[in-house]
């Protein structure tokens, strides 16, 4: 008896100091993607369900959560995403998922990834805002739709940018030209 209560006493207290697991992915595509734009190499982490909702930062926004699809760590210098829309960047080519989940899912990677740039604007989310809805065609060509799937995804992408400029003015800026959809049209 008293050999299995030590056993016990020896498992509980190596599990205690062991490191905990991280349950996310790091997709070397979506770390390429997103180095791209913020000029140096990126950590992005995509969590499963269960850690996204635990997670101490995401919690903090428990007054909006809604509106809360990714955030860049400025202090360990990292991007984690929502689930779904890591999946959706991450498979920017799969006409399975739903077009806004693809769209969103690059649009946030890609602000995020300016968040990681170290330039004057690095804190200011309405100029990280301009600069990934003028660089979302860019962004999903480099995560691989071709020119006309990135223009199909735009109108997705000026929707969802558009929400959050009206919901959180601090992502909005006047001055921000946004990129045009093209008609996917020929004469």
């Amino acid at each position: 008896m008293r050999t299995l209560a030590a056993s016990a006493a020896a498992l509980l207290a190596a599990l205690a100091l062991a490191a905990p697991t991280a349950a996310y992915d790091r997709p070397p595509l979506l770390e390429r993607v997103a180095a791209a734009f913020a000029l140096r190499p990126a950590e992005v982490r995509c969590p499963s369900m269960t850690e996204w909702i635990n997670d101490p930062i995401w919690g903090m926004s428990w007054l909006t959560p809604q509106r809360t699809w990714g955030y860049t760590d400025m202090v360990n210098e990292h991007i984690v995403l929502h689930p779904t829309l890591c999946a959706g960047a991450a498979s920017i080519t799969n006409l399975e998922l739903p077009a806004w989940e693809r769209a969103v899912g690059a649009l946030t990677l890609i602000h995020e990834a300016y968040h990681l740039r170290l330039w004057v604007y690095r804190r200011n989310e309405g100029e990280v805002e301009c600069r990934a809805i003028r660089d979302f065609t860019r962004g999903a060509q480099l995560l691989g739709a071709s020119a006309e799937l990135a223009n199909d995804l735009l109108p997705y992408a000026l929707a969802a940018h558009a929400r959050m400029a009206k919901l959180v003015p601090e992502y909005r800026t006047r001055k921000c030209k946004l990129p045009l959809w093209r008609l996917p049209m020929t004469p």
